[in-house]
């Protein structure tokens, strides 16, 4: 008797409360108990076709003395499972010995099981997602609230022309560390489906030279970096702060996989009516099981990185939507394509360069409302302005801010978007009915827009330096609509 049948036939025995899967090595089933069969592994599928995390522990279980215990979804993703393996070995074949038990809670059921499991399966991920995201707006609130101080006071510091050679590397430590910090907030917003968008037409081709400049920075002298920009006189929509992100993250991710010696390309392409991106390199490439799990957040192939990269972009192209799809192979490379729809018989406004800026205005003598919760960053906007020549008059909440605007005019008034009593976005229309005119700027580090709320004239992303600042009450100043952060430097 074959291995197949003897293991067929000890299933027949119906009564067994557990499923039982065996394999081949390659995971190919070779037999299936009734339990098994109706949680969905059939004979002749793969055990983990609908499972990455199986997938992925796979080549550990198939290995000589390999074993797994492990929570999974069932093929048919209508209940989680216990699936616990074993290699063993039968008449010189190398097989693998499931034994998989169902840890869906079955009490109270009042509707068929695999309704019942699938939707309890889904709330349950639904649920966690919202928990994620709500914990990391109110934590990137407040980080961003402390890095204002940080990255705004270490940029004043550098306008000190008596400090030296050291305490300028100081400074320049400490302003990369924060840019780092903020990287991770923003990445962390992407993927739970946080912060806020401000969408746009935007010129990709124009964007991707726009970005040269920051991406051979980041390349070392030993790789090549070529980018083609082949898609012109075409819109797409996006948020341009976040779509020069996710082509930044990109690139670094080819960078790490060249490791200092290699090439990378990066193209700007129309392909079946849609704008692509593609980024390629040769470098080392990955395998089956990491390909499928690089999207994954918290997954990383590297000691020293998070795992949150790739899932904020896949997060970003989605909320945009677009998609994003990767192709690769050991030691030959891996391409990234990022595909968004472009918006038909339109082009986008075109950018004026640096030199067609009109002259910046000064801030001296200008009255302005700074209206915000958190005191480190009332004091540090507060010590900036005076520095400038402004007059600034400060709020500690939504509440105070009101009352000020009802009893002085300011020709400029910056305030945070959540604060106590009432929110920047509540405070929009008390600007416009008390003192029409005056410009409006919002700042936040996390936001999510009411669908009902007046527009501001401005929108600055905490932390920014004083530059920033700087640049986007001057902007407003002149009428242009801005949204500036600190990666817009």
């Amino acid at each position: 008797m074959t291995a197949e049948g003897l293991i067929a036939s000890v299933f027949d025995v119906g009564f067994l409360p557990i499923g039982v899967v065996v394999t081949k090595v390659d995971g190919i089933v070779v037999a299936a108990n009734p339990v098994a069969t109706g949680a969905g592994w059939s004979v002749g599928g793969q055990v983990w076709a609908h499972s990455r995390q199986l997938e992925a522990a796979w080549p550990s279980l198939a290995a000589i003395g390999g074993e797994a215990d492990l929570e999974v979804a069932s093929p048919r993703g209508d209940r989680m499972v216990r699936f616990v393996a074993e290699r063993r070995q039968h008449e010189g074949q190398w097989y693998l010995v499931a034994c998989v038990m169902d840890l869906t809670d079955r009490s109270d059921i009042t509707e068929p099981i695999t309704q019942r499991s699938a939707n309890q399966i889904r709330i349950a991920s639904n649920e966690r997602l919202e928990s994620l995201g709500l914990v990391a707006g109110g934590v990137a609130h407040e980080f961003n609230n402390q890095l204002v101080s940080v990255v705004s006071e270490a940029s004043m510091l550098r306008e000190d022309d008596s400090l030296g050679h050291e305490p300028r590397e100081a400074i320049g430590r400490i302003e990369a560390a924060a840019r780092r910090m903020t990287l991770l907030t923003k990445q962390l917003l992407a993927f739970a489906g946080r912060g806020r968008f401000v969408t746009a037409l935007l010129d990709p081709d124009l964007l991707l030279a726009d970005t040269r400049h920051r991406l051979t920075r980041m390349v070392p002298p030993t790789v090549t970096l070529t980018l083609e920009a082949n898609a012109p006189d075409i819109a797409i929509e996006a948020d341009r702060s976040l779509l020069r992100q996710v082509i930044l993250d990109l690139v670094e991710n080819s960078v790490d996989a060249v490791r200092g010696a290699g090439t990378i390309r990066v193209t700007s392409m129309i392909r079946d009516h849609a704008w692509e991106l593609s980024i390629s390199d040769d470098g080392i490439g990955m395998d089956a099981a990491t390909l499928n799990r690089m999207f994954d957040p918290f997954f990383t192939t590297k000691a020293d990185h998070r795992g949150l990269g790739l899932s904020a972009v896949l997060g970003i192209v989605r909320r945009l939507g677009g998609d994003l799809t990767a192709t690769s192979e050991p030691e030959r490379g891996t391409t990234l394509r990022v595909r968004l729809p472009i918006v038909p018989g339109v082009q986008a406004p075109r950018r004026r360069s640096t030199s067609e800026q009109p002259p910046m205005e000064k801030l001296t003598g200008l009255k302005i409302l700074v209206a915000d919760d958190e005191p480190s960053v009332r004091q540090t906007i507060q010590r900036f302005l005076i520095r400038r020549g402004a007059v600034p008059v400060v709020a500690c909440d939504g509440g105070e801010a009101e009352q000020l605007l009802r009893a002085q005019h300011f020709d400029v008034v910056l305030l945070d978007v959540m604060m106590p009593k009432k929110t920047g976005y509540q405070l929009v229309p008390v600007v416009r009915e008390t003192q029409p005119g005056t410009a409006v700027i919002l700042m936040s580090g996390y936001s999510e827009q009411p669908d009902s709320a007046e527009q501001p004239d401005g929108f600055i992303e905490k932390p920014f330096n004083v530059s920033a600042l700087e640049g986007t009450i001057q902007a407003v100043m002149r009428g242009d609509s801005q949204r500036i952060g600190a990666d817009e430097e």
